[in-house]
């Protein structure tokens, strides 16, 4: 567990650093010591920061080989439909889980953030496109791949980079989603040994998010508001169904046979690391 602490302390530590630079330039800029608190001058700050650091923590996985290029490969079984299972299979998720995210009634602290967000256009690009991939980097890739290097059970692996992704967001609504998200995500990785469907997924999820949001001119009402209680439900199990019809595809017809996992050599710091283990 110790590289998975490590890489979730970079993931804040990253936020910390290009605060500090960010809003440094700023004042630097504007011969001021006083630091905007609230306002559209430290939203925009706010974005610039959340950007750079996303973008530093992606160039930082990837330098460091916390990702490796077969994790980014298209080498598995049956690739076009793979990835186009994984397109129904995030479709499917987003109709279940929004309905019983709603059952749910948790707060959603950051209601007006992410309002905010949907119209600004560096919101809008950390959420559709840098969140996808770096977060797949790190969760998926970075912290899953090293567990299921190192634990027999892929199981675990799967649920502890899945509730770290969901505890991460601090936002209680978007805990709950985004460890069931990740659980699927885990798992369309370990069947695959690739990261590209899952950033496929995960940039569908987001991208959907925010689409909608905007046909609904800003509302973004609920399932039940915008199409009633029988409706929303009907919907819902439609999703279940597309759920569980895509992993079973995946699983029986695409790649029945392929555990990824059995026969992935471990990156080099790893196999250095357990060497000097054994010598030491």
């Amino acid at each position: 567990m110790g590289r998975v602490i490590k890489l979730v302390i970079y993931y804040f530590l990253y936020n910390l650093v290009f605060m500090g630079v960010v809003f440094g330039v700023y004042g630097f800029v504007n011969h001021t010591s006083d630091m905007p608190q609230s306002g559209p001058v430290y939203f925009n700050l706010s974005m610039w920061v959340q950007l750079f650091a996303t973008l530093a923590l992606g160039i930082h996985l990837l330098a460091w080989k916390y990702v490796t290029r077969k994790d980014l490969s298209f080498d598995f079984p049956n690739t076009a439909k793979v990835l186009l299972a994984s397109v129904v299979l995030s479709v499917g998720m987003g109709l279940w889980t929004n309905y019983l995210t709603e059952l749910t009634e948790l707060p959603n602290v950051m209601e007006d953030l992410f309002n905010k967000m949907m119209y600004n256009p560096l919101g809008v690009i950390s959420i559709v496109v840098m969140a996808p991939i770096v977060e797949e980097l790190l969760f998926r890739g970075g912290m899953q791949g090293h567990l299921l290097r190192k634990w027999k059970n892929p199981a675990w692996a799967i649920l502890v980079s899945a509730l770290i992704f969901g505890i991460v967001h601090g936002n209680p609504v978007q805990m709950f989603f985004a460890s069931i998200l990740g659980l699927v995500l885990g798992w369309v990785y370990y069947r695959t040994g690739s990261l590209l469907p899952c950033i496929l997924m995960h940039f569908i999820n987001n991208g959907t998010s925010v689409l909608l949001f905007h046909l609904s001119g800003g509302k973004d009402e609920t399932m039940t508001e915008a199409l009633g209680t029988a409706g929303a439900i009907c919907l819902a199990l439609v999703g279940v169904v597309l759920t569980v019809w895509s992993i079973w595809y995946i699983k029986t017809r695409l790649i029945p046979n392929q555990i990824a996992w059995k026969e992935t050599p471990a990156p080099a710091e790893e196999v250095i690391a357990s060497e000097n283990k054994e010598q030491a």
